[in-house]
Order: structure tokens, then C-alpha cells, then sequence
């Protein structure tokens, strides 16, 4: 790998997890690059360091100016995480389909598109011949992601994630009534916000819906910021990552398996794209509906059992999904643009 110093302009917003897993932290943990993030960019910048490359992720303010930023002489990468044609159910189909336009303007424009896996670059592949993955990974003991968690009598199943995911949540309602024979539980729901009406209904329905109705016991963790999120990993002994099964979904990342294998905290996946291209991650995978309540009777009845699986998923994405090994990949793609 060239072993020259690039400095790298990353555009993200604070409250953007997609920016914090897709722009901030490959940044911070890129090597031979010295690198600045903002969330708005002003001549001071510009004019601070000789930027060769401007990393964001979807959108940004150069979006109806792209002239503007390559007559400064920036290579331009584009990240996506996500298929940008959203399913017809999605919470915000609509309000999305107007800007679709607008990240095949983006992927046009740039000099290389990054993105999480092999689905989502065959798509993007279409529209633009230089497409890289780089997956996402998590530094493992570094900030927030080290191994900590909170001492509790009870045993916690956990699940965590944003207001869209009702549907994922559904899926795993019918299960979760059985576990009334347990009095050694605590459902614990991260992310809940009750910041406006809308909100708050969803969230009150989710939250229903992951505790039979309130009659297990339980706890609502409020939703917080990407530096801070990995706090409501600290409350959990067991994770479910339900997830429908479609084209859209697969085009998504492995990342909540990544998040628990940090905590060392063993989880209960539904088998599909993206999860189930990870053939050989120590996970328990769901391949019917019997299958939740079976995975959660086991790892609810068996400590040593759920401290074994904890402890070979965090090797497993030790090993498969090592920060520091994408960090140098991600170097040697920006580096093969300025070429």
C-alpha cells in the first residue's frame, strides 16, 4: 500500500448513525490518512489542509453542485449502506421516492462508490464501474465498543434499532408471549423515543408488541446519540435481530451482529440476506417461527451456553470483520483514485 499521508474532507451530521459507521469511524480508523469531519463545509476548512478526497455518505452539499467541489480538485467518494428503492411498506416510502433522482445524480458524479456487501454493489454497479466494498466493522475495545455490561439478577433479551423496524418487531410478537413462564426476565427495548406524537405511538406499539402487552417485565432505553448508543448493549444477555426477508433488506450490513459481538453478547438472528450470507458466524439462526422461542428457551436456560456463543461471535468478528484490516482496504481504494 502507498505509504504517502492523504487527508480526507468526511461530511456527516452528529445525529447520522449511517455517518458514524460509514464516514466518522472508517476515518478515524483509516491508517496513513490524516483526516477532518465536519457537517458543513466552509472556505476555512477547505483552505486548512489540501484535501484530496471527499468522503459522505448518500447525500451532501454538493449535491446540486457537484462543478463546485471537483474544480477544487477533490476526488469524490460516495458511501451507501442501503438500496435506495425502498419497499412499498416502508415508513417513509414515500417521502423517500422523491430524492431517488437525486442518489443517481450523486453515484454519477462520483469517482468511486463505496458500499457494505456484494447485493448492494451488483445494483450500484449499473450506474458506476469503479464500486468497492468495504463492510462494516467495529473497532473492538476502542470508545464505546469495549466488552463492558451491567451486572443484573435477571436475565435480559434484548433488541434495539429505529421506529421503521415495526414489521422486524411483529415477527417476533407471538414468540416473545411464551416467555410469560419466565420470572427471571427483563425485556429491555433500546432506542424508544417519545419526543412527538407520531413517535411516541410507534414506539408505544413496538413496545407492546416486545412485551406482551407489558406483562413481562421490562425496560425502555431512549434513544440516544451514535457516540453513545453502544450504552444499551450494557443491559443485555441475549440479542434478537429479527429481520423480514426481501431484495431490500439484503441489501443492508451485518452490523447488529457486529454490535452484540463486541459486548460479547450471544444473539438470536433471523436467517436471511444480509445475516445469512455469514454461513459460519456463531449466531443461532431462526429458519421458522418454532425456532425463536426454542433459541430463546435454550440460551435463557443455559448461562455457560450464552457465555460460550458471546465469546465466539466477538472472535469470530475479531477475526472476519477486523477494523484494522477494512481500515487498510479502504486506504488502499482512496489511494488507487488519486493514482
Amino acid at each position: 500500500m502507498d505509504k504517502e499521508i492523504i487527508q480526507v474532507l468526511g461530511i456527516t451530521q452528529k445525529e447520522s448513525g449511517c455517518g458514524w459507521h460509514r464516514v466518522l469511524l472508517p476515518l478515524a480508523f483509516m491508517p496513513d490518512s490524516y483526516n477532518h469531519i465536519c457537517n458543513v463545509v466552509t472556505e476555512e476548512i477547505l483552505q486548512e489542509r489540501d484535501f484530496k478526497i471527499l468522503l459522505y455518505n448518500r447525500f451532501s452539499p454538493y449535491d446540486e453542485a457537484w462543478q463546485t467541489a471537483k474544480e477544487g480538485g477533490m476526488k469524490i467518494v460516495m458511501d451507501l449502506d442501503d438500496d435506495w428503492d425502498l419497499p412499498f411498506n416502508h415508513p417513509i416510502y414515500h417521502f423517500y421516492e422523491k430524492h431517488k433522482a437525486r442518489v443517481l445524480n450523486n453515484i454519477a458524479n462520483a469517482d468511486m462508490v463505496t458500499c457494505t456487501n456484494e447485493r448492494l454493489a451488483d445494483k450500484i454497479s449499473k450506474y458506476h464501474k469503479n464500486v468497492v466494498i468495504l463492510p462494516n466493522c467495529i473497532p473492538l475495545g476502542e470508545h464505546q465498543y469495549t466488552e463492558y455490561r451491567e451486572p443484573s439478577d435477571k436475565v435480559r433479551i434484548f433488541w434495539a434499532g429505529g421506529s421503521t423496524h415495526m414489521d422486524d418487531i411483529k415477527i417476533i410478537s407471538n414468540p416473545i408471549k411464551r416467555l410469560s413462564i419466565y420470572k427471571n426476565i427483563e425485556m429491555v427495548l433500546g432506542g424508544y423515543t417519545d419526543t412527538d406524537e407520531v413517535s411516541k405511538y410507534v414506539w408505544d406499539q413496538m413496545w407492546h408488541l416486545f412485551t406482551n402487552g407489558g406483562k413481562i417485565a421490562n425496560r425502555k432505553l431512549p434513544g440516544t446519540m451514535p457516540n453513545d448508543y453502544m450504552k444499551h448493549y450494557e443491559h443485555a444477555d441475549i440479542m434478537l435481530i429479527p429481520l423480514e426477508r426481501s431484495d431490500w433488506h439484503g441489501c443492508k450490513s451485518n452490523l447488529k451482529i457486529l454490535e452484540a459481538a463486541s459486548k460479547r453478547i450471544p444473539c438470536i438472528v433471523s436467517n436471511v440476506e444480509p445475516y445469512a450470507k455469514d454461513t459460519d458466524a456463531p449466531v443461532l439462526f431462526v429458519n421458522n417461527q418454532k425456532d425463536w422461542f426454542k433459541h430463546l428457551q435454550y440460551l435463557i436456560n443455559n448461562p455457560l451456553e450464552r457465555e460460550r456463543l458471546g465469546n465466539e461471535l466477538y472472535e469470530w468478528a475479531k477475526t472476519k470483520y477486523n477494523y484494522k484490516e477494512i481500515g487498510k482496504a479502504r486506504r488502499e481504494a482512496f489511494g488507487s483514485i488519486l493514482k
